[in-house]
């Protein structure tokens, strides 16, 4: 859902996935020590030789996000065609006004270029629905040129995507707790708790939120409080003495709400 929100295409993600089982696997899964090889890499990952090369490659000439970012969707295809495309535009790479069906200088003909294999009545729906054209007369036009999901904050999708990342490491941490390098020495499990309850009255929400929302937040204070306590203070002239610092560690806790329906909590 988060990305079809932002306007993320199947393509696009599975780009995106290629590369993070070909990174990982590159980073991770070396033998003795030495730079995992392409041909390793794809036995890991299943993903043939060739794209596994092509990959690697775009990660180190940093071209993987500008790939992504040129795979135009089938809408935003559509709409260019329609403000280029000498059948389907006024001139001055102006879209014009074109009736729905007709072998040539339609709607129909345009979705059947550069439509790909979607249906020309799911593809009208759904660029009515987002408000890229509209009905005018017997036709349509195009209110844009371009179409832009609607976005979510920047910021508050970083801090999602911060959140979800420190949750996934305490898990996979939770999960392969025995260090590698050392087999006969495990790791402390890290703190991860829940309670929840299939069983609450509907009626009691509301309050069971303003009650999370007074305790998580005295829970976090007393938390934020303890670790000002034990920050690593560097003092003046602490090299003319000698003093070694620390090395700073984050550490820290995350609190998070669980509200499912009676339907969603049977899935």
């Amino acid at each position: 859902m988060l990305l079809l929100r932002n306007g993320v295409t199947y393509k696009e993600f599975a780009l995106l996935c290629k590369s993070i089982f070909v990174e990982a696997a590159a980073r991770d899964y070396g033998i003795r020590g030495r730079p995992t090889n392409v041909s390793r890499i794809a036995v890991l990952t299943g993903i043939d030789r060739k794209e596994v090369k092509r990959i690697k490659d775009m990660l180190q000439e940093n071209t993987l996000a500008l790939q992504a970012q040129s795979s135009q969707d089938r809408i935003t295809r559509l709409l260019t065609a329609w403000h280029r495309d000498p059948e389907f535009s006024a001139g001055d790479n102006q879209g014009r006004q074109l009736p729905i069906e007709g072998e040539h200088g339609s709607f129909q003909a345009l979705v059947r270029r550069f439509g790909g294999d979607v249906p020309r009545q799911a593809l009208f729906k759904e660029m009515l629905r987002v408000g890229v054209i509209a009905r005018e007369g017997d036709g349509i036009i195009p209110l844009s040129r371009y179409f832009f999901p609607a976005q979510s904050d920047p910021q508050a999708l970083l801090r999602a995507g911060s959140v979800i990342s420190e949750l996934g490491e305490t898990l996979f941490h939770n999960l392969y707790v025995v260090d590698d390098s050392k087999p006969s020495q495990k790791q402390r499990r890290r703190f991860e708790r829940r309670a929840s309850n299939n069983l609450i009255d509907v009626r009691h929400t509301k309050a069971f939120h303003a009650f999370l929302d007074a305790e998580g937040q005295a829970f976090l204070e007393r938390v934020d409080a303890w670790l000002s306590e034990h920050e690593i203070v560097e003092s003046h002239g602490s090299a003319e003495v000698g003093h070694v610092l620390n090395a700073g560690v984050r550490l820290g806790v995350g609190v998070y709400a669980i509200e499912k329906s009676d339907q969603e909590a049977g899935n």
